[in-house]
């Protein structure tokens, strides 16, 4: 009999034994996964203050490269503003929108430190725009008509007008007007087809209210303009003329002054015609 309650005392305390072995066990995955949550809960509410305070927004939004377009009208198209998550920009699709604007050829976005986006940007280029039925396009260097928006009317300011060109002669003045320099172009305030000058019948009005006659292939010498018109402060005349063939610029009277002397000239020979016959009258 004592033999038997040994045995089962011995049973009876191994069991116990067992038992707070799991029970210590269930205890220590219970705090690991207690804490586990704690801390994955602290982290969730630390994020949420994060993504709910304006710290978590874009600090600042810079654009570079634009020559007509606005600042703000390039940021508009991105779909970024000071209230969006810094993190939860994706450039690969800023850049998609960016380059919908019909004005833009390429687009590069790169999020820097600071909660700093930058938007990189290569404009199409502009050589002037036309009034069509009282709509404004733009004309771009590839032969692209593009309607002005009111967003943008403002770029009418900023690039010439041309007027009396069409077809095949519009886009030899395009590809042309594309050798200069666009700062160069926008200098021009209108661009005329001129017939009255067989040679030089492309007139241009520039910013500072000079004239220029040229024809379409000899509209790369504007990149030196300022060059030519600095050589003549001398003996300034209001028009200037660029052969195509030679290079060469010079200045002389304005074809409409030749006109209006050609016409004195006529009438003074009337004149005296008539004085003529009344005095062998």
């Amino acid at each position: 009999m004592l033999e038997d309650r040994k045995k089962l005392l011995d049973r009876n305390t191994l069991f116990n034994i067992r038992r707070n072995r799991k029970k210590l066990t269930a205890y220590e995955k219970a705090k690991n996964l207690y804490f586990l949550l704690s801390v994955f809960l602290s982290l969730l509410i630390v994020a949420l203050f994060y993504f709910l305070s304006d710290f978590s927004n874009i600090y600042r939004i810079t654009v570079t490269g634009n020559n007509h377009l606005d600042k703000s009208s390039v940021i508009a198209s991105s779909g970024l503003s000071d209230r969006s998550k810094y993190l939860f920009t994706m450039p690969i699709l800023v850049e998609k929108r960016v380059k919908e604007n019909p004005l833009i050829e390429e687009a590069k976005v790169e999020l820097l430190d600071h909660r700093v986006v930058q938007i990189n940007i290569i404009e199409k280029k502009i050589v002037g725009y036309v009034l069509e039925a009282e709509n404004i396009f733009l004309l771009t260097n590839k032969d692209e008509k593009i309607s002005l928006d009111k967003e943008n009317l403002a770029l009418i300011s900023k690039v010439p007008l041309i007027v009396g060109f069409a077809g095949e002669d519009l886009i030899r003045l395009e590809k042309n007007l594309d050798k200069c320099d666009q700062k160069m172009i926008d200098e021009i305030s209108e661009i005329h087809n001129y017939p009255d000058l067989k040679y030089q019948n492309v007139e241009l009005i520039m910013q500072d209210g000079n004239y220029i006659f040229t024809s379409v292939f000899g509209l790369d010498i504007l990149d030196n303009y300022f060059d030519i018109r600095s050589s003549y402060l001398s003996d300034r005349k209001d028009c200037y003329y660029f052969e195509d063939i030679s290079g060469n610029a010079y200045t002389s009277a304005c074809p409409w002054e030749e006109t209006k002397k050609e016409d004195e000239k006529k009438d003074q020979e009337t004149v005296e015609e008539m004085e003529s016959e009344t005095s062998d009258q």
